[in-house]
């Protein structure tokens, strides 16, 4: 009888056997001589659930739909590095800001196309976009980054004017071409309703051409882009879920480019030897805990204490990413993001976890069952460990792997007392506190709420009002240091690491005009500026 181990080499080599054979027929398509013409980059990652930029928080879905869309700003290029810290005009080429703070006009570039025909974009479009996520248009998931907004007004085609209810001092950060800056087509979306989702239409330098469902995605280059034809000609973005497949697949030369589940110490060794190299973009995301503090028996605050104390946070780190891969995380704001303080987190003390479960009358522990995690990323691994450490204090979690669509879904159904979860944002303390802990974004499947506060927290509504409203930096920084602090007090969210965004690429197939060692800050997507990728030989 076969051991279960040769079973599962078996099982993967013969899936990746499937999955090159898949790729390289499909090259044999075209003739030869169309194919050398080409300027082609295959890039291995997992399939996006929605191409609707609005309407998604996946990791690979906002990786891809920068490709094919744009916001009135951008993140700066500075001394040949892309920071997040500033922008510049991107589909608005100039803006004013009134005397009290409260009503911007921009001014947007002339010219500019919609992929497919769909005309040129105007303050129409602009309006639309953000209005759709403001009225919380069944889908969207980003209003929230828009409450601020009052008005928006266009003046003529191309000036749009937008009222603040106040003063805010990161707005044309939100501006940028990131979740919910995005600018679409209102003609598209109103032609395609439900369907737009696999039928996008944006100013990109790529558009979309065709969807084959667990199998592809292409994209080719859009000639009327406002910057210019981009270099490579179409982008085929391969389902390739497994990190191993998407190896083999670089080593052969089928991919040119790896969106990883999670880069291990094994992984970017192989990368190494291969003569790879590995894009780190700051400031990467936070795999982090939140614990819902209306859920028993975390509602007693000696449980979650003693849930922080059995965790082994450098345990955890080091396992995952040992070394450089990533660091312990100080903060529940992160590093390089305005407002970050250092926070104190209950140590690693297995000890004084049984004591404080004891006290709160769970002597012997308690067993979660049907905790629900997803199968994709880092999740199952980080979890797997966790669990491991928290069996060791008496606390059972009975694991459910899901897909990683079926987990976002359950955890918004509160169906998990913890939420291990990972992401970026824009890199503010406002919205990234907005998101996890303003009250307003408590998962509630009666109003249809998906908001992303796992841990049900109300405590800081007042400091992320203030901090809205506050003009002197340092008294807004202030504002978020006591928030820190108040989410330190009640132990509702336990931070385990800061990862970069990393990609794997083939230098000797692509070239990326920044530094791959943090030449780009970035969020969600890793490359800010994908039309400046170029594919050599």
């Amino acid at each position: 009888m076969p051991s279960p181990v040769r079973s599962r080499f078996t099982l993967l080599l013969v899936t990746v056997l499937a999955v090159l054979l898949t790729f390289g027929l499909a090259a044999l398509v075209e003739p030869p001589a169309a194919q050398a013409q080409k300027k082609i980059l295959n890039i291995a990652a997992k399939e996006p659930d929605s191409l609707d930029p609005h309407s998604s928080i996946l990791g690979q879905t906002q990786a891809i739909v920068r490709f094919t869309y744009r916001g009135l700003t951008r993140f700066a290029i500075k001394d040949g590095k892309v920071t997040t810290a500033e922008v510049q005009p991107d589909l608005a080429e100039s803006w004013t800001l009134s005397p009290d703070g409260t009503v911007w006009t921009f001014k947007l570039r002339k010219g500019v196309q919609f992929h497919k025909g769909f005309g040129e974009m105007t303050a129409e479009d602009v309006k639309f976009s953000f209005e759709r996520q403001i009225k919380r248009t069944p889908g969207t998931r980003f209003g929230v980054n828009l409450e601020v907004i009052k008005s928006i007004e266009v003046v003529d085609p191309h000036t749009v004017q937008i009222v603040l209810k106040s003063f805010d001092a990161i707005f044309l950060l939100r501006m940028v071409g990131y979740q919910q800056g995005y600018i679409v087509s209102k003609k598209a979306v109103e032609k395609y309703g439900e369907q737009y989702k696999w039928n996008p239409v944006g100013t990109g330098p790529f558009y979309f051409e065709r969807h084959s469902p667990r199998e592809k995605i292409v994209l080719k280059a859009f000639d009327k882009y406002y910057g210019g034809k981009p270099q490579i000609d179409e982008i085929n973005w391969f389902d390739v879920p497994e990190d191993a497949t998407k190896l083999i697949g670089l080593e052969k030369g089928t991919f040119d480019l790896l969106y990883p589940e999670a880069v291990t110490a094994d992984f970017a060794s192989q990368v190494e030897k291969m003569g790879a190299v590995i894009d780190r973009r700051g400031p990467g995301q936070q795999e982090r805990f939140y614990i819902n503090m209306t859920k028993a028996p975390f509602d007693d605050i000696r449980v979650r204490r003693a849930f922080m104390h059995a965790i082994d946070r450098k345990a955890i780190k080091e396992t995952m990413y040992p070394g450089g891969l990533g660091k312990l995380a100080i903060s529940c704001v992160p590093p390089g993001y305005f407002g970050h303080i250092p926070m104190t987190f209950p140590e690693y003390d297995p000890e004084k976890a049984k004591k404080l479960l004891a006290e709160a009358g769970h002597p012997n522990g308690f067993t979660i069952k049907n905790y629900f995690i997803s199968k994709s990323f880092f999740y199952p691994k980080v979890l797997t460990l966790a669990q491991e450490q928290l069996k060791k204090v008496g606390i059972i979690v009975e694991l459910q792997v899901v897909e990683h669509a079926t987990f976002h879904e359950n955890i918004r159904k509160n169906l998990d007392p913890f939420v291990l979860y990972g992401g970026t944002r824009i890199t503010d303390a406002d919205p990234w506190l907005s998101l996890f802990f303003d009250s307003k974004e408590i998962p509630d499947p009666a109003t249809g709420n998906k908001g992303t506060n796992f841990a049900h927290y109300r405590a800081i509504d007042d400091l992320l009002a203030a901090g809205r409203l506050e003009r002197d930096v340092k008294k807004r920084a202030a504002i978020y240091a006591e928030a820190q602090k108040r989410i330190e007090r009640d132990l509702v969210c336990l931070p385990i690491t800061d990862v970069a965004g990393q990609w794997a690429r083939n230098p000797k197939r692509v070239s990326t005009p920044f530094d791959p060692d943090y030449g780009e800050f970035s969020l969600h997507y890793s490359y800010n500026y994908p039309e400046m990728l170029k594919v050599l030989n």
